[in-house]
């Protein structure tokens, strides 16, 4: 099945950060030199950020596009109804003076054509907040940007979503802790690692192209 631009955008960047941060060869034996395994953590490090932005980005477009595919020709989709559901049930604004604007709205509409437009730029609006301060691609960063382009993370491998939830928690300690507080790494093992990321990741842009078409 065909793939995104920005997937592929993003898997060739990664295939790069491969060539020029992990050894042409790997060690039998697992035996590396610290500026080889330094590089390593560095791998981690610089993959994590593409796959994040990458999340961001085709989460941000594919909900972007239905709204404006809604406003243009009023042409519902089942992004569109993802999206509003949840905003209606599946985040909760920490901003007290949006909370009240909610309300506010929700009294004062007189037209239901005019209460879906607002309902729509209310979410829009919480949604981009979401996207812009998303920091990660452990469980709970993923299922906030994921679950309003109505893909069900049931239909996700639960392995492919307990290796990135790990990948995101291992960043986090390369990132935050010192080396000795980090313990080991592999070159090999890092590379496997976000091979499988990366054909799990594959299966969602999949999925989310499936998903505009409806």
């Amino acid at each position: 099945m065909p793939t995104s631009i920005r997937f592929r955008e993003m898997r060739a960047r990664v295939t790069e950060l491969r060539n020029h941060m992990l050894p042409a060869k790997f060690s039998p034996t697992g035996d590396y030199s610290d500026r080889q395994l330094d590089r390593t953590r560095g791998y981690r490090l610089l993959v994590h950020a593409e796959i994040e932005s990458y999340l961001e980005d085709v989460a941000r477009e594919a909900v972007m596009q239905a709204i404006q595919d809604w406003k243009k020709n009023k042409k519902p989709s089942t992004i569109l109804l993802s999206f509003l559901a949840a905003y209606h049930s599946g985040w909760n604004s920490n901003d007290e003076r949006e909370n009240e604007e909610i309300v506010r709205l929700a009294k004062n509409r007189s037209r239901v054509k005019e209460s879906v437009n607002e309902a729509i730029d209310i979410a829009q609006k919480q949604y981009i907040t979401i996207v812009r301060d998303n920091h990660g691609v452990k469980e709970k960063n993923f299922k906030r940007l994921i679950i309003p382009l109505g893909i069900e993370i049931d239909e996700l491998d639960g392995t492919w979503l307990t290796n990135l939830d790990n990948f995101g928690a291992s960043r986090g300690e390369t990132a935050h802790k010192t080396k000795r507080a980090t313990g080991q790494i592999n070159p090999e093992d890092e590379l496997t690692t976000v091979k499988k990321l990366l054909d799990g990741l594959k299966e969602l842009d999949e999925k989310i192209l499936q998903s505009k078409k409806w």
